[in-house]
């Protein structure tokens, strides 16, 4: 009973529907090309336990891997890129974010663009200044919508 209480299944200890649907998964990371593969495979872990359908998958995977190159394009060297998944019965919302000292934003006419905003629902980029320092902190939004679950 107790695990109930606490919002977990008491047969596995797994979590609830309904907590998993308020869950914020972070990723920090240096905002080095090398480290794109562990935020894909994250991207996979987190759009395979919303249920998501194998090409709805890749897509998600795909849409992480853009937004992730084209921020570590960007970023100033020795910086961090910081990852953060949300589930939510709308589907999954992906928020990529680097420090960078400029405001400078990814080109929307480029191919890799067009890449995410084919793949994503919806796709925002953001350059804001930084709180207490120089520079800005630059941030790309994806949402994959539940009409790509299976």
């Amino acid at each position: 009973m107790e695990n109930e209480a606490a919002g977990s299944s008491p047969s596995h200890g797994m979590p609830a529907v309904d907590h998993l649907l308020d869950e914020v998964i972070e990723l920090r990371l240096p905002a080095e090309t090398g480290q794109i593969p562990l935020v894909r495979m994250l991207a996979q872990a987190v759009a395979a336990r919303a249920d998501y359908g194998l090409d709805a998958i890749a897509d998600a995977k795909m849409a992480v891997d853009e937004a992730c190159a084209q921020l570590v394009e960007l970023a100033d060297l020795g910086e961090t890129m910081t990852c953060r998944f949300r589930v939510a019965p709308e589907g999954i919302a992906i928020t990529v974010e680097t420090p960078t000292g400029h405001a400078r934003l990814p080109s929307e006419h480029s191919f890799g663009w067009h890449v995410l905003t084919t793949l994503a629902t919806a796709v925002s980029v953001t350059s804001t200044p930084a709180p207490r320092a120089v520079g800005h902190t630059l941030a790309i939004h994806l949402e994959l919508g539940p009409g790509t679950a299976r």
